[in-house]
C-alpha cells in the first residue's frame, strides 16, 4: 500500500479572497537541507499584489497557473508562466509579487546555503533581486516544471521535487560551512558581535566580514538587523493585535523607536502601517 507523507492543510475564504495551502516535509534524506514544501492555489478580488518584505530568507517558487509578476528589490521585473520558477536571495528592501490571474504553485522553503546549491550560484549574485530559475540552471528548470504541471496532486509534485533536489545537491559543491554557521548564529535572538564570531571561527574581523559579504551579499551587521526585522514581521503576523512595545522587546529591539527605524529602513512604512496591511489567514502583506 502506498505511503503518503503527512501534510498540513490551511484554507481561507472570506467571500472575496480564497486560498488553500498544503505543506509537507521533504523525503527523509533531504530533511537536513530542505525545510518544507507548500503547494497552494488562490483566487483574490480584494487585492492583486503583495509586498514581499525584506528578509534573510531566500525564495524559490514554481508557478502552476496564471503568470506571476515579481518586482525585485532592485526594481527588475520578472514574469514566470505556468511551469516556470524564480529564485531570489536575501533582500533588505521590499519586493512586489502580482498575480496576473488565478494563482497556483509550489513554494520550496530552503535554508540559504541549500538555495545557493540548488541555484548553482552564490547568494551574493541573487541578493536583492529575483531571477528565472531557467537562467540559473538551464533546461533542468523546465524539465521539473513540466513534471509539476503534469502531476495529478500535491503528493506527486512533492515526489518530483524530492528527486529534483536530490539531483541538484549531488552535483553542487559543498556549502561554505563557516559562513553557514555564522548565518545561523546571527539569526538568533541573542546577537553575537561580528568580532566574536570571527574569533570563534579563527579569522580576523576584516576577513570574516569580507568573506560573509562575498557569500551573502551583505555585511554581518546588516544581516543581523535583517534577521531581527524578520522576527518582528513573523511575530506581528502571528499576533496582529499584540502591543508593539511587547513585540519590539520580544524581538530584540531596545524600544519602539528602535523598531520604527528598522521598519522604516526595511519596509518603507511604520509598524502601524505594516499591521494595517496584513492580509487575514496568513495571506502576507497587501500592496494595493
Amino acid at each position: 500500500m502506498e505511503t503518503r507523507r503527512p501534510t498540513i492543510r490551511r484554507a481561507h475564504d472570506d467571500g472575496a479572497d480564497r486560498w488553500e495551502m498544503v505543506a509537507a516535509a521533504p523525503a527523509p534524506a533531504l530533511r537536513k537541507r530542505v525545510g518544507y514544501y507548500c503547494d497552494y492555489w488562490e483566487q483574490t478580488t480584494s487585492f492583486a499584489a503583495r509586498r514581499e518584505l525584506a528578509a534573510t530568507s531566500g525564495v524559490l517558487i514554481y508557478a502552476l497557473d496564471a503568470p506571476l509578476e515579481i518586482t525585485g528589490a532592485d526594481g527588475r521585473v520578472v514574469t514566470v508562466a505556468a511551469g516556470e520558477a524564480f529564485a531570489g536571495g536575501i533582500a533588505d528592501a521590499t519586493s512586489i509579487s502580482r498575480g496576473l490571474g488565478a494563482q497556483a504553485g509550489v513554494h520550496i522553503f530552503l535554508p540559504l546555503c541549500s538555495l545557493a546549491e540548488v541555484c548553482g550560484t552564490p547568494l551574493s549574485e541573487i541578493a536583492n533581486c529575483v531571477a528565472p530559475l531557467r537562467d540559473l540552471i538551464g533546461a533542468d528548470a523546465d524539465r521539473i516544471g513540466g513534471a509539476l504541471l503534469d502531476a495529478a496532486d500535491a503528493e506527486m509534485r512533492f515526489d518530483h521535487l524530492d528527486r529534483f533536489l536530490m539531483s541538484r545537491f549531488a552535483r553542487e559543491p559543498a556549502r561554505d560551512r563557516p559562513i553557514a554557521w555564522a548565518m545561523r548564529r546571527l539569526a538568533r535572538a541573542a546577537r553575537p558581535v561580528t568580532s566574536a564570531l570571527a574569533s570563534e571561527i579563527g579569522w580576523s574581523r576584516k576577513h570574516f566580514t569580507r568573506r560573509f559579504r562575498s557569500v551573502t551579499g551583505f555585511s554581518p551587521d546588516r544581516f543581523r538587523r535583517l534577521a531581527r526585522f524578520e522576527r518582528f514581521t513573523a511575530a506581528i503576523a502571528a499576533s496582529p493585535g499584540a502591543g508593539l512595545a511587547g513585540l519590539a522587546a520580544d524581538c530584540g529591539y531596545v524600544d519602539q523607536a528602535h523598531l520604527a527605524r528598522d521598519v522604516r529602513d526595511f519596509a518603507a512604512m511604520t509598524p502601524g502601517e505594516l499591521r494595517v496591511r496584513l492580509i487575514p489567514g496568513d495571506g502576507g502583506v497587501r500592496e494595493d
